[in-house]
């Protein structure tokens, strides 16, 4: 490139190009199937999606019980794992009319690109659009946005959550650089869409964000971001009350079980309890971004920039977040340990890193330029190498990719396509976890024999439909306490876990036409109050500001 002068223009157009060519290695390639460092999330991601669109095509726009998970005896899916990515996949789905394989992938292109635009308009609310570009692209050619995400785990609900970041930013500074509540409203609804989306991403950024806001506007600034973040929740009660009130009767694995301390850099690699490549990985993530971004902040960001201290400060709490220097938070806050993995934190280094850039390049050097290009290549070229290793020197025994209507087959017979989480806490006492004990394409042994239930029993979207029964009886279900029994003379029929599980119905009167569905929980019925109630206070604050607005506008315009 001797005698090429490199703008920032031309910088941002190929960035981009090479962002949209990497992203796109997703729909054209498929789904990948799981194998060592390969797709680790992608049949859950693939079953998720197929429970949901069957749902919502059953009637349930939020199957909450999903009864044909856990081949076919049931699980909670969804009371637990927030439910907003999947709708929006299920959306795609049904606009697009593809499978459930190729609109995943879809999604997964769509939402790379939707972190771009979003990282896009965050920046441009601080510098040059062409230099807004050159590092939101560099942002979406990271590894951990690039590669490791969209490819080693295939995490779609994490990238969903990801995409959202930048928007959430925006809505922090927004909220930040008013006097007053006007930018609560946005706030509330970011924190709320990422709750809704992804829960561990989540807990990262309500311990992020007021550090951000802090550096960024001052103490007052944190504080409306606290405030944002709990009208947020409030938002979400309707996902976040079940989830929390029914966490006793859950199989959640992760709080407290030693997850977190086989991630957490530095702790875990001195007791042992990590893997090399987990430590590898983790180590050129933090001390890649760190040390560029150090360097970008030494000798090319401007001295006063309230996106230069929000993005060091941002960035310095992430990586900190990875290693044992937080140790003392992850060992006191339990909200921090349903984490489970420290090294989820690199995704806040992401944005931090290309604000800094965006810095850098706005400072005019070709230094910096040079440097955002060298990056950025590097980035692109990770992805393709990365497959072309993975699919010609790893375990011959696994496919790599898969026709669609095959790979969602494989991924529903798999025990990676039904998480061993969302078996209730009865079903995990009675052994059933045992079925997570199989390979790829096996599970383990049923610990017992499935129920039968009685004759003429048919299937409902979420229950069955017993024409008559005299006696106590089972069903092929887990038990878990969203079921309710009801007969044809509504009265309501007690019904409780069996010892090996299995859902049992209490007869002690002959019965005729039992419906026997998951329904609304109480915990439902609080969290739709809350977030109603919620919503209907941010929507009095927007219109009480509305007037005001208009009379401080008016006000301005005769002076």
């Amino acid at each position: 490139m001797s005698g090429l002068r490199l703008t920032n223009a031309g910088l941002a157009w190929l960035l981009a190009a090479l962002v949209v060519a990497t992203a796109a290695l997703t729909p054209l390639l498929g789904v990948p199937v799981y194998g060592r460092n390969f797709g680790h999330d992608a049949n859950f991601a693939l079953t998720a999606l197929h429970w949901m669109d069957s749902g919502i095509a059953a009637g349930r726009w939020w199957p909450r019980w999903v009864p044909e998970t856990h081949w076919g005896l049931g699980g909670y899916t969804f009371y637990t794992y927030p439910p907003l990515a999947y709708w929006a996949a299920a959306l795609l789905k049904r606009l697009s009319g593809l499978s459930v394989a190729d609109t995943l992938a879809l999604a997964v292109m769509l939402w790379r690109l939707g972190f771009l635009l979003g990282c896009y308009l965050w920046l441009r609310r601080h510098v040059a659009p062409a230099v807004a570009l050159a590092a939101a692209a560099l942002a979406a050619l990271l590894p951990y946005a690039a590669v490791i995400n969209p490819w080693m785990r295939f995490a779609h609900a994490e990238l969903a959550g990801s995409a959202m970041l930048p928007f959430l930013l925006i809505a922090i500074e927004r909220a930040a650089e008013h006097r007053d509540g006007r930018g609560l409203p946005g706030l509330a609804l970011g924190f709320a869409a990422l709750a809704l989306t992804h829960l561990p991403t989540t807990a990262l950024v309500a311990h992020v964000a007021p550090l951000y806001a802090w550096a960024y506007a001052g103490p007052r600034a944190a504080l409306r971001t606290v405030a944002g973040g709990a009208a947020g929740a409030g938002l979400a009660a309707c996902y976040l009350l079940p989830a929390a009130g029914l966490l006793r009767q859950a199989n959640f694995e992760g709080l407290d079980d030693g997850t977190w301390e086989r991630s957490l850099l530095g702790w875990s690699a001195l007791r042992g309890t990590i893997t090399w490549v987990q430590f590898i990985l983790t180590v050129w993530i933090a001390s890649a971004l760190t040390v560029t971004a150090a360097v970008f902040f030494r000798w090319q960001a401007p001295a006063v920039s309230p996106l230069r201290r929000g993005s060091m400060l941002l960035l310095l709490a992430a990586a900190a977040l990875m290693t044992v220097v937080s140790l003392p938070l992850w060992l006191l806050l339990p909200q921090l340990r349903s984490i489970e993995f420290p090294w989820r934190a690199a995704g806040l280094l992401t944005p931090a890193l290309a604000g800094l850039a965006a810095l850098a390049l706005a400072a005019g050097g070709a230094w910096a330029r040079r440097g955002v290009l060298a990056l950025g290549l590097l980035g692109a070229a990770l992805a393709p190498l990365y497959l072309l290793a993975v699919t010609q020197f790893g375990n011959p025994g696994w496919p790599r990719f898969l026709p669609a209507e095959e790979r969602l087959a494989r991924a529903l017979s798999s025990p990676r396509g039904a998480s061993p989480e969302h078996l209730p806490a009865t079903a995990v006492a009675a052994g059933w976890r045992s079925l997570f004990d199989g390979t790829e394409t096996s599970t383990g042994p049923e610990p017992h024999p499935r129920p039968v239930p009685p004759p003429g029993t048919t299937p409902l979207p979420a229950g069955f439909l017993v024409p008559e029964a005299t006696v106590t009886f089972a069903l092929p279900q887990f038990h878990f306490p969203g079921w309710q029994a009801r007969d044809a003379a509504g009265q309501i029929l007690p019904v409780r876990a069996r010892a090996d599980g299995f859902l049992e119905v209490v007869v002690d009167h002959p019965a005729r036409g039992i419906r026997i569905e998951a329904g609304v929980t109480p915990w439902e019925w609080a969290g739709w109050a809350i977030t109603g109630l919620s919503a209907a206070g941010l929507l009095g604050l927007g219109l009480w500001w509305r007037p005001r607005r208009a009379a401080a506008a008016a006000l301005h315009g005769a002076g």
